[in-house]
């Protein structure tokens, strides 16, 4: 899980857990309690942003400064020093959560699209799409293509078919096509006033 240090300031060598989302600010009841006067009262947000983290100023009084520039919204780094009033915060990420950041990114699926295509053109033809590639390629395979048979008609009554249901839910719709069939028949001899 991702945490802020605090590196200089009060509570200097404090952790914070990095959650999902964090409010950084003066209030007490932030999630990370900032305790510089210059600092606003919600003075900032860290957020999960799909794999990463993103730092946002929450339209502060003094502005938010990340490695010495000032931001209203950046993508966050491990190691990357924030910057509130006087008081100075690290952001780091747990090893495993380090190693996936720095993991080769695995192409879209349009690349790896476009990269099987020129592969099955290449010297080598379709199976040239089998053989490896680099790290965090999608690798095809040749498949046929799905094939269905037409089901053999049982004994159908408006599409449906008898034999695939079972026996309370045939003895339901005999019970229910026969009063059907009694709701015409009364029906008729109304109109027809017989």
């Amino acid at each position: 899980m991702p945490k802020l240090i605090v590196t200089e300031g009060p509570n200097t060598g404090a952790e914070f857990n990095v959650g999902k989302a964090v409010i950084l600010g003066r209030l007490e009841t932030n999630d990370v309690p900032i305790q510089d006067g210059k600092a606003s009262r919600e003075h900032a947000k860290i957020f999960q942003q799909g794999s990463e983290y993103a730092i946002v100023d929450l339209n502060s009084s003094n502005g938010t400064f990340v490695n010495g520039q000032k931001i209203t919204k950046r993508v966050l780094k491990p190691g990357d020093e924030i910057a509130i009033g006087l008081v100075q915060l690290r952001f780091d990420l747990a090893m495993d959560e380090k190693k996936r950041a720095e993991a080769p990114k695995r192409k879209s699926l349009d690349e790896a699209f476009e990269t099987a295509a020129k592969q099955k053109d290449a010297p080598g033809g379709a199976g040239a799409a089998t053989s490896s590639g680099a790290p965090g390629d999608i690798k095809f395979k040749n498949h046929q293509p799905l094939q269905f048979r037409k089901v053999k008609a049982g004994k159908s009554l408006l599409g449906f078919d008898l034999s695939q249901m079972g026996g309370d839910a045939k003895l339901i719709l005999t019970i229910i096509l026969v009063g059907f069939l009694a709701l015409c028949i009364y029906l008729g001899f109304q109109v027809t006033g017989k």
